[in-house]
């Protein structure tokens, strides 16, 4: 029987390890976020320094609620990539929404930014975590950034018209949810926040069912 190769088992492996990624892929995707986890970790076994997989482990346990794992998952993957950016947003991302340590993640927000600074997600990132300390002229112009960087993505357009109600520019604000709205007819969170901010507008409609102090715009 004629021995196996090195480069031939190295092969086998990684298509074993694709084979349990796409699985866990498959998982992730239909909210089966334990499966998911598991699938990873037999592709890890196999591929211990894919960056690409731990980094999904680590989107997979946040899904759990298990931040400090996920965490752990893009710690790793920096330390197998210091400069992957995805793993550097993953877990400012993780820091900012799952602990509200948001000093800490606008931190890594800014190291991503000097690496690539059109990098849209690390400007949302930073703008809501700006937003979350009550920062609202700084997180506007993340914002303005976002919407510069990738102008067809309905997040940055829905996210500054938040900020932009908040501040009282009720107008700005229609406008950048009805630019969402152009670019995604189906984004619920901007067709909410465009109904609270004609309310706020309207100084609150009779009959309504919530009033402008009782309704809050939400980012994403």
């Amino acid at each position: 029987m004629p021995a196996i190769s090195g480069q031939n088992l190295s092969a086998q492996n990684s298509s074993s390890a694709q084979y349990f990624s796409d699985q866990g892929d498959r998982y992730f995707l239909s909210g089966d976020f334990n499966n998911a986890v598991l699938s990873y970790d037999r592709a890890l076994e196999l591929e211990p320094n894919s960056t690409e997989l731990w980094n999904n482990r680590g989107k997979a346990l946040a899904n759990l609620g298990d931040i400090d794992e996920a965490i752990s998952c893009f710690d790793k993957s920096l330390s197998i990539d210091s400069a992957n950016l995805e793993a550097l947003n993953l877990k400012a991302t993780a820091l900012s929404q799952g602990q509200k340590r948001y000093d800490e993640a606008i931190v890594i927000y800014d190291q991503i930014l000097q690496m690539d600074p059109n990098y849209f997600d690390a400007w949302i990132g930073k703008g809501m975590a700006l937003a979350n300390q009550g920062n609202i002229y700084s997180s506007l112009q993340c914002f303005n950034k976002a919407t510069e960087v990738k102008p067809e993505d309905p997040a940055g357009w829905n996210n500054k018209g938040v900020v932009l109600r908040e501040m009282g520019r009720y107008q700005d604000a229609l406008t950048c949810f009805n630019k969402a709205l152009t670019l995604d007819m189906s984004y619920e969170t901007a067709r909410l926040n465009r109904e609270y901010t004609l309310q706020d507008m309207d100084g609150g409609s009779a009959g309504s069912t919530s009033s402008p102090s009782q309704s809050t715009t939400s980012m994403l």
